[in-house]
């Protein structure tokens, strides 16, 4: 399961999110996973709910690297079926309506055995079979041998854990799939996470094909019913799915303008669930006091950022990228935009793990406090003589004798971005750096900016999952294309490359995480990404549906 760009809060709509063995609810359906019966559901139970997103969409295809993104999640994963679920205390929960059962039956090599439910099949009626998984396998193994449509290569938004695997077999008539890895992989449970339909992808190609929503042919809860190119998607009970149906039978998201706008949605009627993006003191207290409503704040998995672009000839200098991060005060960033809503919220010191997952270690201790004096001495070390003007000008490369600049981009319409982009650009000129703030649309720049490289610093967040293989494709080396497609700042380290492929290899949990948090542990000491926060997640909702888990 890859990381996906921005922000997950996910409150699902037709799986649920509660602790294994109970069952599982979310706004629109049950699935019971050692229950006999639903134990809970929406109240509003034959009416529609409408859900609000605000980041734009390019394809469906969440898999690819094009595609993947917090919006389409929330979206594909009540579409496209998944071997396991992630509950809302980050454990892990067989999908029994789509899988009877799935056992890892040897070691040696490591052998994983899935039995598919008989009844499962796509909403065109074409049975859910081990080919499915073969072609998945294929499509996101990175090795070149398979191809898309045209002998193009796969775009993937990882490949952890694909590209260990050395065999797929179907037995049963296709309901039994065995999957042999050439090494072990600790993070199996995380592979076929949201499983591409095999015999539409073959036809109208993995990489594009799905740009068209009516390409996307289900096999969970819901069916795509209709979509308006980022204004409105609906999302009906699918009449062919076997399991237990969707409580709620049409699910529609309606993308917002701005996060500032929800609220007014969610007190007029149009919405009946927000979970903004970045969260306001003033977007909170004015949805808490919207009568008839239910909200919570929790800590989410993700964390916002600075990401150094090392194309650049000033940021591929270590002491320039370490300056930038003494001389950035992350508690006054901190306070400024969340203090009010998350007051316990410190500088985050991990890109692996978040404060609330074990095994977190406070790697970046040393950047806690800023230190503007260290921040010039380094810059003055790297051939920067400061200028009268309180700017210093580089004595190298096509800004010499001119005043250092960079550019800092983020997403369009995010009020609290925009607010950090500010606090930072003034505490850059403490130290003797011109910053240059640059807004972009969510489409132009994770579609096209970031993946090409066309930035100096990118402000955005990371997604966590509970897997730490979702890590791999964004620091690995940048030119391992195959497998590194998310490592947007062009570094290049074997050390981390090697730690991430030996934590995702170990037979043992607290292997895999010493792996991971000694590869964070290196990427601090080069400054490859300066993580802020740990963002705070807003859930509000209509006191008309029951059991919405967060």
């Amino acid at each position: 399961m890859a990381r996906v760009r921005r922000r997950r809060g996910l409150l699902y709509a037709g799986a649920a999110i509660m602790a294994a063995g109970s069952t599982f609810v979310g706004l629109a359906g049950t699935m019971t996973a050692g229950a006999s019966k639903p134990v809970a559901h929406a109240k509003q139970s034959s009416k529609a709910v409408n859900v609000a997103l605000d980041e734009v969409i390019a394809g469906f295809n969440i898999n690819t690297s094009a595609d993947n993104n917090f919006d389409l999640s929330q979206i594909i994963e009540n579409v496209w079926p998944e071997a396991f679920l992630t509950t809302n205390k980050l454990g892990l929960v067989l999908n029994s309506q789509l899988l009877t059962s799935a056992t890892q039956t040897s070691t040696k090599p490591q052998t994983i055995v899935y039995k598919i439910n008989p009844k499962a099949v796509w909403s065109d009626g074409v049975p859910i079979s081990a080919a499915d998984f073969i072609y998945n396998w294929h499509a996101q193994s990175g090795l070149k041998k398979y191809t898309d449509l045209g002998g193009k290569a796969y775009d993937d938004a990882t490949t952890a854990g694909y590209n260990q695997i050395s065999s797929i077999t179907g037995s049963d008539g296709g309901k039994t799939v065995t999957v042999k890895f050439s090494t072990p992989f600790a993070d199996w449970k995380s592979l076929f996470g949201t499983i591409a339909p095999a015999h539409i992808a073959e036809k109208v190609g993995w990489n594009t094909g799905f740009n068209s929503y009516k390409n996307v042919v289900s096999g969970s809860w819901y069916t795509i019913a209709s979509y308006k190119t980022n204004q409105f998607l609906v999302l009906k009970a699918n009449p062919k799915y076997w399991g237990t149906p969707p409580k709620v039978k049409t699910l529609t998201f309606t993308w917002v303008g701005t996060d500032d706008s929800e609220p007014t949605g969610l007190q007029n009627g149009e919405l009946q669930v927000i979970n903004p993006a970045s969260v306001s003191e003033s977007l909170v207290a004015e949805a808490n006091k919207i009568p008839g409503t239910v909200h919570q704040v929790i800590p989410g998995l993700e964390f916002e950022h600075f990401d150094f672009n090392e194309a650049n000839p000033y940021l591929s200098h270590l002491d320039v990228r370490q300056a930038i991060a003494y001389g950035t005060n992350r508690k006054q960033i901190i306070a400024d935009v969340v203090g009010a809503i998350a007051p316990s919220t410190v500088p985050l010191g991990n890109r692996m793990l978040m404060p609330n997952q074990p095994g977190y270690v406070n790697n970046g201790a040393a950047y806690d406090t800023v230190n503007v004096a260290k921040a010039k001495s380094l810059l003055a070390s790297s051939g920067f003589t400061m200028g009268s003007d309180g700017y210093f000008h580089p004595s190298f490369g096509p800004e010499a004798g001119q005043d250092f600049t960079l550019s800092i981009e983020t997403t369009s319409g995010n009020p609290i971005r925009a607010e950090t982009v500010q606090l930072f650009q003034a505490q850059m000129q403490q130290i003797g750096i011109k910053i240059t703030p640059v807004f972009k649309d969510a489409a132009t720049y994770f579609g096209t900016d970031l993946p090409t490289g066309q930035f100096d610093i990118a402000e955005f967040a990371w997604v966590s999952t509970p897997f730490l293989s979702g890590n791999q494709s964004i620091y690995c080396s940048y030119n391992l294309t195959t497998e590194c497609g998310s490592n947007y700042d062009h570094f290049a380290n074997a050390s981390v490359t090697a730690l991430e492929q030996a934590g995702s290899t170990a037979t043992h949990p607290a292997a895999e995480i010493a792996d991971y948090n000694k590869a964070d542990a290196l990427l601090w000491k080069n400054m490859v990404t300066l993580p802020l926060y740990q963002k705070p997640q807003y859930f509000a909702w209509t006191n008309k549906l029951s059991d919405v888990l967060p």
